[in-house]
């Protein structure tokens, strides 16, 4: 046996494999299936029964794992014997078989860091959120879908963003895109530059999206906060996350900040005239989300347009209006002209539908067929209950309104329409006339010889 353990069993690019070295080998291998037999049939299913994982995926987590555990047992043979054949050397820069194992277990990680994170655990979470129906912001119960595929996207590209960054700096192949000068500044551009420059925008909507629906969204619901709050919260957030992600991208990339700051600022005095109501928008837009006087899914009214606010912008926001169309607002007119909110702060608005009755009509009757008119229709509030106004005494009616409750913005024209059919209907039922204007024409007096017409 000693002397098996010493022997040269074989030899390999200058390297002499003695019987120490295969033993070794073997011993790890062993290690190896042990520690797979642990992780497949009691570690893993133990792990994931935590999360509501369908079996086709654990048996791809299994067939990713297995891999990554080879290529980890082979590295540390290579470490612990020594062997490690070099297939490329230049200068300081070489590449053997450790590098290409290294290279192996980084993107196995990448693939399984993947795997884990977005189809497991973020999958069994929002799994989770379905079941218990906890629709997410503006999303409802058919966001968790949506919101799932945006999470999963965002990690996957994270994941192999980074691992693409360690490759590179693993096998020395930083390419230099770009030498040039930013005022006196000299500045280097490499490929490493633009992946981290990626990774830090990627990593910032990674965040943005983990504080608004992972934290957020049950502070938002704990605390009862309305739709309109959220989305100017969530729009602070991001703009706050991206501009110094931007900033550190920058800086990543070789641009000195400083440089661009006072360049800006002489943009800023040199087109500042021109863009004034570009610059009126985008603070307007600011002040909006601070300030919150219009929200979204607010129902605004704006020089005759009525419509629902779908999104607030930085220099225009959406409004969709009842026949679906959306129009495009600049912020400035949302905060400098008169808008009229007809649901800031209430979910429901007072509407009205105006008729006129013929005099000598039983007035306590109308009042009745009026109020019967509107319970007919089911879209029509109960709490608080509709009423009836007598206007005023009109010049050929008796001019009445019946007042009502809704949350039906959307379609109220196509409420108050079946309204009036209810009391046109009821009108007729019980004779209830509705009349129509009439003149009178006096004729003070007749000539004694009228003209005569040919």
């Amino acid at each position: 046996m000693n002397q098996f353990w010493h022997s040269v069993v074989f030899s390999i690019m200058g390297y002499e494999i003695r019987g120490e070295h295969l033993i070794e080998l073997a011993s790890l291998f062993a290690l190896l299936l042990s520690f797979d037999w642990l992780l497949t049939y009691w570690g893993l299913p133990a792990i994931l029964r935590k999360f509501p994982t369908e079996a086709e995926r654990q048996r791809q987590v299994i067939r990713r794992l297995q891999p990554l555990i080879l290529f980890c047992t082979l590295l540390f043979w290579v470490w612990f014997s020594g062997i490690d054949p070099k297939f490329y050397e230049r200068q300081e820069h070489w590449v053997g078989l450790s590098t290409l194992l290294q290279g192996l277990v980084i993107w196995q990680i990448a693939r399984l860091s993947d795997l884990i994170i977005g189809r497991v655990i973020l999958r069994g979470f929002f799994k989770k959120q379905e079941r218990q129906k906890r629709p997410f912001l503006l999303g409802g119960q058919a966001g968790v879908e949506r919101d799932w595929k945006v999470s999963n996207r965002y990690i996957k590209y994270v994941t192999y963003t980074l691992a693409a960054l360690l490759l590179i700096r693993l096998f020395r192949v930083d390419l230099l895109l770009h030498q040039g000068k930013l005022g006196k500044v000299e500045y280097h551009l490499y490929i490493s530059n633009l992946l981290i420059a990626a990774l830090v925008i990627l990593i910032a909507q990674l965040l943005t999206w983990l504080i608004v629906h992972l934290f957020l969204t049950g502070f938002y619901r704990r605390r009862r906060i309305n739709i309109g709050a959220q989305y100017a919260i969530n729009r602070l957030i991001n703009y706050f996350i991206y501009f110094f992600a931007a900033l550190i991208a920058l800086h990543l990339l070789g641009v000195n900040i400083t440089v661009i700051a006072g360049g800006a600022v002489a943009l800023l005095v040199g087109v500042g005239i021109g863009l004034q109501q570009t610059f009126n928008d985008f603070f307007s837009g600011i002040l909006l989300l601070f300030e919150r006087s219009i929200e979204v899914a607010d129902w605004v009214e704006i020089d005759g347009l009525v419509g629902k606010v779908m999104r607030i912008g930085l220099r225009t926001s959406i409004v969709q209006t009842r026949d679906n169309r959306s129009v495009i607002v600049p912020n400035s007119k949302l905060v400098v002209n008169n808008v009229t909110s007809w649901s800031h702060g209430d979910d429901v608005a007072r509407f009205n539908v105006a008729v006129g009755v013929s005099y000598g009509s039983d007035t306590e009757l109308v009042k009745n067929l009026l109020l019967r008119a509107a319970a007919e229709q089911v879209k029509v509030m109960e709490n608080p209950a509709p009423f009836v106004r007598m206007v005023q005494f009109g010049n050929s009616s008796l001019d009445f309104e019946i007042h009502f409750w809704t949350d039906e913005f959307m379609f109220i024209e196509d409420l108050r329409s079946d309204i009036r059919f209810s009391i046109d209907r009821l009108f007729r039922e019980n004779n209830i006339v509705i009349p129509f204007p009439q003149s009178d024409i006096w004729i003070k007096s007749v000539p004694n010889n009228p003209p005569a017409f040919e």
